[in-house]
C-alpha cells in the first residue's frame, strides 16, 4: 500500500483522511443530537461535540491541502450523470467540513457558553444574543440535516458500484486490492 494516491488507487493518507473524517463526523452528529435532551451531562457533550467540530474544521484544511499536492486516481468509465453526481457530493461535503463548525463555533458563542477544543477554552467571537442563536442553530441544523442526505446518498452510490457494477470505486478508497 503506497501513502501517496497513483493513477488507479488512492494511497493510505488519502484513505485515512475519507474514513476517519466518516468517523469523526458520525461522532460529532451523534453527539449533536444527544445535546437536544441531555440537559444532566450537558456541558461535557458540547465540549466534546465542539471539540470534533472544530478538529473537522483542522482536517478539512488538511485534506483539501493534500488533495491539490497529490493526484487523483483516473476516473473510472461511468455515465456522466454519476461523475457529476459524485462531484456535487464532494463539493457539498467541503463546504459543511468548513460552515457547519463555524456555525457551530457561532452558536455556542450566541448562547453564552465557551467553546472548548479538548480541554483548551477558546475565545468568544460573538456576544451572547438570543435572537441571532436561533438563526444560527436553524443554518446548523439544517446544513446537519444536509449532510445525512449527502451521506446516505454517498454510501448508496457506493454499494451501487461495489455491488451492481462490480467495479474498483469502493476498493479504491479502502485498503482491499482492485479487481483486475
Amino acid at each position: 500500500m503506497s501513502i501517496l494516491n497513483n493513477n488507479q488507487k488512492y494511497g493510505l493518507i488519502s484513505i485515512i483522511f475519507h474514513w476517519g473524517m466518516a468517523i469523526i463526523m458520525l461522532i460529532t452528529f451523534l453527539l449533536g443530537k444527544n445535546l437536544q435532551d441531555n440537559f444532566e451531562n450537558y456541558y461535557e457533550i458540547l465540549a466534546l461535540h465542539n471539540s470534533f467540530g472544530i478538529l473537522i474544521f483542522i482536517l478539512a484544511i488538511f485534506r483539501i491541502t493534500w488533495k491539490f499536492i497529490n493526484i487523483k486516481p483516473d476516473a473510472l468509465p461511468n455515465k456522466i450523470i454519476f461523475m457529476k453526481l459524485a462531484s456535487l457530493s464532494h463539493i457539498v461535503f467541503y463546504i459543511i467540513f468548513f460552515v457547519m463548525p463555524l456555525t457551530g463555533y457561532l452558536l455556542t458563542n450566541l448562547q453564552g457558553d465557551i467553546v472548548s477544543f479538548f480541554g483548551t477554552s477558546l475565545p468568544s467571537i460573538l456576544e451572547r444574543n438570543s435572537e441571532l442563536k436561533y438563526y444560527i442553530h436553524d443554518i446548523h441544523f439544517y446544513l446537519g440535516n444536509i449532510l445525512l442526505l449527502i451521506l446516505g446518498l454517498h454510501i448508496l452510490g457506493a454499494l451501487y458500484h461495489h455491488i451492481i457494477l462490480k467495479d474498483n470505486t469502493l476498493r479504491r478508497i479502502t485498503l482491499t486490492k482492485l479487481n483486475k
